[in-house]
């Protein structure tokens, strides 16, 4: 009887552990990263009672976590491309609307300038035409302001968004590394598996992986390593964080925003490490949208202040002096970086498209030269390294090697006039960046103010080096035929195969371009993350029917086994009755 007991005891409490289990499946059906438990019933070992073998009744060996580890991570991994491809688009069609928006703007107010240019032609000494010129530029620039004030706001609140999404990195890794610290504890003081930690700690990584891309290792102490970057730099390491933060760039004064990861002793930037989640579509979008639809507008502004200025230097004004610059010429310098050594903090280091200024020596440039410098742009900003004797010139956001440029010289180098004959002292190693396009944008204007100094006439034929009367429409006329001759983007050739018209529609184009594939990519995973999570809930999710099945099964086994109990109470009881 006693060993009756003992079974019917063992059997009571080890399927009332199961209808626990059971009952925590079900009052968790609804909580997000859950995975279902179920209690491992085993036979106690046999004992020996009277030279036999009796039996032990049962037990629940462990409390065992349904979970399919490679499921969950593929989970993880779709989970951190949906959230990358979400975060891309939604700033990407931000964009996208407004330059969608402005495209007609754009192109009637540029063709509303060359046909103020047209009708200065045909009556090249009309006072009211003159001011219709600069009425029209007047309009262009601004219209040219409200896109480029929404690109610059635009570039500051992808600053704002990296921060507040590092800010959230941080928090989340602080929950990683408690829930790391709990799995430890309980690990080493309790009888069964931690599961609901577990459970904690996965549904953590999982809004981690929303954040950015991250791999995950399970150490044998139970902690959980947290990498970032294709699994190349840690986040948690030991449960030891490695600092993850965002500043602004090494490059003094530029408005940019880059993400650093302490290693060691040494601070690196991480921002092209850094694929997945919100984050990595944040970065992407700034990388492969917002600089280069700043880089191809300003390009096409470059291209439009060159052609303009180096056709209006070609005529005479009313008064009969030679033309001047009727837009302004891009004029910026080098950025320094704060890590530098040398003296030199980029000022020094100046670059223009305003290549006129440059043909006369030691930069002597024939008439044909300074038009193929307006095909020869590329829109693209350039990273500078003084190596000792020159300066290495690199891709800035690809790093290629695009070539050298001479200390102390007037360099034409992709189209722009580099000035580095005004630089201090430097040391090998230091850098530079240079943003030409991005600054072109923030420049571009007229910068005649009066009629009068509009170059209309041609040269005099009759007399080189003299303007001809002052009624002469010839260099008005090649202004206005500006309009329609390609100037910009050189083709295999090196002839160039854009007007500024073509040259501002190739830059909306890439910008939708860039949206339609996002939103592709984004449906795609979409697709592939419903489907892992479909299967990942086949595995591990509750299913009610399955676990109200369990409690009638485990209800009845646990009544039988109380059933069991107070038959060996009444046979217990016979037994003393019949002893007394």
């Amino acid at each position: 009887m006693a060993d009756m007991l003992t079974i019917a005891l063992s059997a009571n409490k080890a399927f009332q552990r199961a209808l626990d289990v059971t009952s925590h499946n079900v009052a968790n059906v609804n909580t997000e990263g859950y995975n279902r438990q179920r209690a491992e019933i085993v036979s106690n070992s046999p004992q020996i009672f009277g030279g036999a073998f009796g039996g032990g009744g049962s037990r629940v060996d462990t409390i065992q976590r349904v979970y399919a580890d490679y499921v969950w991570r593929q989970q993880l991994q779709a989970t951190s491309l949906e959230q990358r491809y979400d975060g891309a688009l939604n700033s990407a069609k931000e964009v996208e609307g407004i330059i969608a928006a402005n495209d007609n703007g754009v192109q009637q107010f540029l063709q509303r300038f060359f046909d103020s240019l047209q009708n200065l032609s045909n009556e090249p000494l009309s006072s009211v035409n003159r001011q219709m010129v600069l009425d029209e530029a007047t309009n262009l620039e601004s219209h040219i302001q409200n896109i480029t004030a929404f690109l610059t706001d635009n570039q500051s609140q992808t600053n704002a968004q990296i921060s507040a999404l590092v800010d959230e990195v941080n928090q989340q890794l602080d929950v990683i590394q408690r829930a790391n610290e709990a799995v430890f504890k309980a690990q080493n003081n309790g009888t069964f598996p931690p599961n609901d930690l577990l459970d904690k700690r996965d549904q953590a990584v999982m809004e981690l992986g929303k954040l950015l891309d991250v791999r995950v290792f399970e150490q044998k102490n139970g902690y959980l390593d947290v990498y970032v970057g294709n699994g190349s730099l840690p986040l948690l390491s030991d449960n030891t964080r490695t600092s993850f933060t965002a500043e602004r760039s090494p490059y003094t004064n530029e408005d940019r925003t880059e993400l650093y990861m302490t290693i060691g002793d040494q601070k690196r930037i991480v921002s092209d490490l850094i694929s997945g989640g919100q984050l990595g579509g944040v970065l992407d979008f700034r990388k492969n949208m917002l600089d280069p639809a700043q880089e191809a507008l300003g390009l096409t502004l470059a291209g439009f202040t060159a052609a303009m200025n180096n056709q209006h230097r070609q005529g005479w004004d009313l008064g009969g002096n030679p033309g001047g610059d009727l837009f302004a010429p891009l004029d910026t310098t080098a950025l320094g970086n704060r890590d530098n050594a040398g003296a030199e903090d980029g000022t020094g280091i100046r670059i223009t498209n305003n290549i006129p200024d440059y043909t006369t020596p030691p930069l002597s440039l024939t008439p044909a030269q300074v038009e193929q410098a307006q095909a020869d742009m590329v829109p693209r900003s350039y990273r500078l390294e003084w190596d000792g004797t020159q300066f290495q010139v690199f891709d800035a956001a690809s790093g290629q090697n695009l070539g050298t440029i001479a200390d102390g010289t007037k360099t034409l180098f992709e189209g722009l006039v580099f000035d580095t004959t005004s630089t201090t002292a430097k040391t090998a190693g230091d850098t530079y960046i240079v943003h030409p396009y991005q600054d072109m944008m923030q420049q571009f204007g007229k910068v005649i103010s009066d009629p009068n100094d509009l170059a209309t006439r041609g040269e005099d034929p009759n007399v080189p080096g003299t303007p001809a009367p002052a009624g002469d429409n010839t260099n008005i006329a090649n202004l206005a035929n500006l309009a329609n001759k390609e100037i910009l983007y050189k083709d295999a050739s090196g002839q160039p195969a854009e007007t500024i018209l073509g040259g501002y529609s190739r830059m909306a184009s890439q910008v939708g371009l860039y949206t339609h594939g996002t939103q592709i990519n984004l449906d795609s995973q979409q697709q592939v993350l419903k489907q892992v999570t479909d299967r990942l809930q086949s595995i591990s999710g509750v299913n009610l029917d399955e676990e109200a099945a369990n409690l009638m099964r485990f209800q009845q086994a646990y009544q039988a086994s109380a059933q069991i109990i107070q038959v060996s109470n009444t046979l217990f009881d016979t037994l003393i009755g019949v002893i007394r």
